[in-house]
C-alpha cells in the first residue's frame, strides 16, 4: 500500500512539473479593421479552439481611435467611423459583463463573422445563449463610455505605442516579425512557444511547419 501511495505521489509530482505558464496573447484591434477581423476568425478563435488549454487570451477593443471628455462620460472618434465606435463598445460591454473568456470568444467571433460587427450584437448575444438587455443598456450609456475609456487607458500603457492594428503581443513581448508569424499561424506560434509538455494537438503543427512563409508582411491599418 506504501509503494502504491509513493508512485502516486511521484506522478502527480511528475506531472505537476510539467506544468507551465500558458502562452499569453494580447490583442489590440478595431471592430471594423478588415486585418483584425481577419485575424479573429482565421487566426485566433481556430487557434484558441483547439489550444485554450495552453492559452491565455485577452482582447482590447479600441486601436487607432481617440477620446475626449464629454459630459460625465466620453466621446469617441474612430478610424473606421462611429460605427467602429460602436462595435467596440459592444465589446468592452461584453467583456466586463461576462468576465469569461470563453463566451467573449465566442461573442467576438460572430460579432467579426458578421456582415456588419456594430449591427450584430443582439444576434451573437442570442447565439452564445447571453442575455441581450444589459449589453444593450451599457453601450447606450455612460457606463459603456467608461468601459470603453478604460480599454483605451490600457492601450495607452504600451510600450512600444500602438501604432497600427492588429497589435498583438506574445508573452509581454512586440515585434513586427512575431505579428507576422502571428496572422500567418497562430496555432504554430503558440505551439512553439509553449514551455510545457506540447499537448498532442501540437504534434501535427508542428511536423506540417509554417503553411506560408514567416516572413509574411505585417498586414495592418
Amino acid at each position: 500500500m506504501r509503494t502504491s501511495l509513493l508512485l502516486l505521489l511521484a506522478c502527480v509530482a511528475a506531472t505537476l512539473a510539467q506544468d507551465a505558464p500558458p502562452v499569453k496573447i494580447h490583442l489590440y484591434y478595431e471592430s471594423l479593421c478588415p486585418y483584425s477581423i481577419d485575424f479573429v476568425i482565421s487566426q485566433l478563435y481556430p487557434t484558441w479552439t483547439i489550444l485554450k488549454d495552453i492559452m491565455e487570451v485577452e482582447m482590447f477593443p479600441f486601436g487607432n481611435a481617440s477620446y475626449e471628455p464629454d459630459g460625465d462620460g466620453w466621446s469617441f472618434t474612430c478610424q473606421h467611423g462611429a460605427g467602429e465606435c460602436k462595435g467596440n463598445m459592444i465589446h468592452a460591454c461584453a467583456k466586463d459583463h461576462f468576465k469569461d473568456i470563453n463566451l467573449e470568444m465566442e461573442f467576438v467571433n460572430c460579432l467579426l463573422s458578421s456582415t456588419y460587427p456594430p449591427n450584430a450584437g443582439a444576434t451573437c448575444a442570442a447565439q452564445v445563449d447571453a442575455d441581450w438587455a444589459p449589453l444593450e443598456h451599457c453601450i447606450n450609456s455612460v457606463e459603456g463610455e467608461n468601459l470603453l475609456h478604460q480599454v483605451a487607458l490600457q492601450q495607452e500603457q504600451l510600450n512600444p505605442s500602438l501604432y497600427f492594428v492588429p497589435w498583438i503581443i506574445v508573452n509581454d513581448v512586440f515585434s513586427e516579425d512575431q505579428v507576422g508569424e502571428c496572422q500567418t499561424n497562430l496555432k504554430k506560434v503558440v505551439c512553439e512557444k509553449y514551455t510545457g509538455t506540447k499537448p498532442a494537438e501540437c504534434d501535427g503543427i508542428l511536423a506540417a511547419g509554417g503553411g506560408s512563409p514567416a516572413s509574411r508582411p505585417v498586414t495592418r491599418a
